[in-house]
């Protein structure tokens, strides 16, 4: 079997590549999942059916794929519809898309798509967490301003490592093991309340 023609380098190619990606995260900002989940499905929306529509080795209409994919955006998100803004990333994604397709024979084409969803899955996951942790610290610190204090959770602490404010204090999986009982309490604080939320 012959070895298909490279039809760019690389560089070019990692380059499109990374383009492709960063400009599905970005048109991806714009979509706003009704859902709290952190699926593969919840968090890729539209996009998640983008991808699997320009897996082939054949003619792509991508002018059809925007319209398609824009449409599923906006069913996902009735009433509220599609921001201008977003059909603009993701005109610039699909044009992403379209330059790496070009610079690619067939069959890398294929796995590259791939590639690139589990890629912009794993963007979006990663901040998706970051997110939740920096959203945990904030009720940490709210809590430990109402619950506790400073002086408690220094007290509990060698000198060098005591913290200046509550808000050097770290999100509750990262505390140091001298503070176990206080987050302890925090983590019983959270979990009573979350469970009186439902």
């Amino acid at each position: 079997m012959d070895k298909e023609q490279e039809l760019a380098s690389e560089e070019d190619v990692r380059e499109a590549r990374s383009k492709v990606t960063a400009a599905l995260v970005h048109y991806l900002e714009t979509y706003k999942s009704d859902k709290t989940s952190d699926s593969k499905h919840a968090l890729m929306g539209p996009v998640g059916k983008l991808l699997p529509r320009i897996t082939t080795t054949g003619d792509i209409n991508w002018e059809s794929v925007k319209g398609y994919v824009l449409s599923i955006h906006k069913n996902l998100q009735a009433p509220r519809g599609v921001s201008p803004d977003a059909a603009i990333r993701l005109d610039e994604a699909v044009a992403a898309l379209k330059h790496l397709r070009s610079l690619l024979p067939p069959t890398k084409w294929l796995k590259t798509v791939e590639d690139i969803d589990d890629e912009v899955f794993f963007g979006l996951y990663k901040g998706h967490l970051i997110g939740q942790r920096k959203g945990i610290q904030k009720k940490f610190h709210d809590w430990l301003r109402q619950e506790s204090s400073l002086d408690e959770v220094n007290a509990l602490l060698p000198e060098e490592d005591q913290y200046a404010s509550i808000e050097d204090i770290e999100d509750p999986f990262s505390t140091p093991t001298e503070l176990e009982e206080i987050v302890g309490r925090f983590w019983k604080n959270y979990k009573k309340k979350k469970e009186g939320k439902k």
